[in-house]
């Protein structure tokens, strides 16, 4: 009986469409591109990370895509690779704008990785409005307070502690930036 809905609601032809049409609407993977996201994880770092690239370039899945991307940021980490990092995470952002994790990616290698907190406002910024705990609100307090903007840098942790009750105390270094910012003060 093709019209019967099962006991979930959904008839059996479609149960049976769904996963046909999900395949269909993968990419296809070159066998070279997977064997390059194989690499990318089983080799150690510079040579880890070219295969990264690599098997990027060469065009994979979404789910394999965002693996490999994965593992090319934690490369370019392992490598001091700062600048290029953040703009992997560009990238990301690009890939997924309405990302709250991308943008506070971002946000958190500008602000610590290259020292760079005016331009980390933005991402920050833009994470804490998409996001539904406080960490982006904590990093923008963090920032703004590099910037000696101390009220602001007061209100962002105070909106953090209301959408994430405790973040502050769970996040030590935190706490002693709002405690400086409370103070007109910067930290460290």
């Amino acid at each position: 009986m093709i019209d019967s809905p099962d006991r979930h609601g959904t008839d059996r032809v479609s149960a049976l469409l769904i996963p046909l049409v999900l395949l269909a609407a993968r990419p296809t993977e070159s066998p070279a591109a997977r064997e390059q996201a194989r690499l990318c994880e089983n080799r150690p770092a510079q040579a880890g990370l070219a295969a990264c690239r690599r098997a990027i370039e060469m065009g994979l899945g979404p789910l394999r895509l965002e693996a490999v991307r994965e593992l090319t940021a934690r490369r370019l980490a392992s490598l001091e690779r700062w600048e290029e990092l953040v703009e992997h995470f560009r990238e990301d952002v690009a890939l997924h704008p309405e990302s709250a994790e991308a943008q506070r990616r971002l946000g958190s290698a500008l602000l610590f990785a290259v020292a760079r907190p005016e331009e980390a406002l933005g991402p920050l910024r833009e994470a804490a409005r998409l996001g539904t705990d406080g960490e982006a609100q904590v990093l923008l307090g963090i920032a703004l307070n590099a910037l000696g903007r101390h009220q602001e840098a007061v209100a962002a942790f105070e909106d953090a502690e209301r959408t994430d009750h405790g973040l502050i105390d769970r996040w030590p270094a935190s706490r002693a930036v709002y405690e400086a910012a409370r103070k007109a003060e910067r930290w460290p």
